[in-house]
């Protein structure tokens, strides 16, 4: 499953796949290091993913991918619509 990682106005990361379902999220910790985070629906998707921790972003994407047998990209961050700078 191809899967986009986008970043959002906290230190978080959404990832979706191609019709902009929710996938999983990608969080860092006040260390520094990122880790993977699921809701209940998104669980039995990435069950067997390793969830951290990552020294980076991309640590996590490679885990995403080998996981969805997909690659994992970034994508352009997209402001709520209600956001107004």
């Amino acid at each position: 499953m191809d899967t986009t990682v986008r970043p959002s106005l906290s230190d978080k990361w959404r990832v979706t796949d191609l019709l902009e379902r929710s996938v999983c999220s990608i969080i860092r910790d006040p260390d520094d290091q990122f880790w993977i985070v699921m809701t209940t629906d998104e669980l039995p998707l990435m069950r067997d993913v390793r969830r951290g921790p990552f020294m980076a972003v991309e640590g996590a994407m490679t885990a995403i991918a080998m996981n969805l047998h997909g690659p994992c990209r970034y994508g352009a961050a997209i402001a709520p619509a209600d956001y107004f700078p």
